[in-house]
């Protein structure tokens, strides 16, 4: 049976799940906006320029953006294992590919209300599946849609260069890659990112980005269950000093056009 969390930890678990609801809906704003971009430049024929600038902002959001929040939900769920707060881990959902597991998360019935810690910690793992997900195979293909070519995936070692000592630096070299890297002065030569007959399919892109966007929904409202079932837990005044620390995280902001 699991334990419940010491008040460290509880605080410890909750400010992370705070910091986590708060970059990932940033993230999923961001990623509202370049579907509204895609949808309205998809059809252009004259858009690469444009659809090169998007695929560069959606690997900003799921490289550095959802990156963030991802490691903050793992924090959460690593202190509920190693203080026995969890009645289980769903390693099935772990072994899924992506397209079985999108289904799976979709379709997975967990306590409409929570009232133990131990069930709003299953929210946090069900989450971090949602969010790895969109990293690991929505947003990465849907930038190989629009640009024609493999997309970095962080953790990947054979989707990156080598330079673990510089991350920027390997993301900006596997962009480039995929013709990527400067995606601002392709936009103003006008020149095309890639040759059109190297696999575009921006109605696939935008097909991939909606999914994205549903699971990020899903990743919200999972980590709103646990911050509202763990806030039960503490006193209003500890409450409010945690929110208060919990201040929003900083990552790139794709451009608006």
């Amino acid at each position: 049976m699991a334990r419940e969390l010491s008040k460290k930890n509880l605080e410890m678990v909750l400010m992370q799940a705070m910091m986590a609801a708060k970059n990932v809906r940033t993230q999923h704003d961001r990623l509202l906006e370049l579907r509204r971009r895609l949808q309205r430049h998809q059809a252009d024929a004259d858009a690469d320029a444009k659809l090169g600038e998007i695929a560069s902002d959606v690997f900003k959001v799921y490289y550095f953006g959802l990156d963030a929040g991802a490691k903050m939900l793992s924090v959460c769920l690593k202190i509920a294992v190693e203080n026995l707060a969890v009645s289980t881990v769903n390693i099935a959902f772990a072994l899924m590919p992506g397209e079985q597991l999108y289904d799976a998360l979709l379709a997975q019935r967990l306590p409409a209300r929570p009232t133990t810690q131990a069930q709003a910690i299953a929210r946090v793992d069900s989450a971090i599946l949602a969010v790895m997900m969109l990293g690991e195979h929505h947003l990465p293909r849907c930038v190989e849609c629009l640009v024609g070519g493999r997309a970095p995936v962080r953790g990947k070692p054979d989707s990156s260069p080598d330079r673990d000592d510089d991350p920027v630096a390997a993301a900006t070299e596997g962009l480039a890659k995929v013709g990527l890297s400067d995606a601002s002065a392709t936009a103003k030569t006008g020149s095309k990112p890639r040759d059109t007959a190297s696999g575009r399919d921006a109605d696939k892109a935008l097909d991939y980005l909606c999914r994205a966007i549903r699971m990020t929904t899903l990743a919200i409202k999972h980590i709103d269950v646990v911050v509202a079932v763990l806030s039960r837990f503490l006193d209003p005044d500890e409450l409010a000093r945690l929110a208060e620390i919990s201040q929003p995280t900083t990552s790139p902001d794709p451009s608006t056009d």
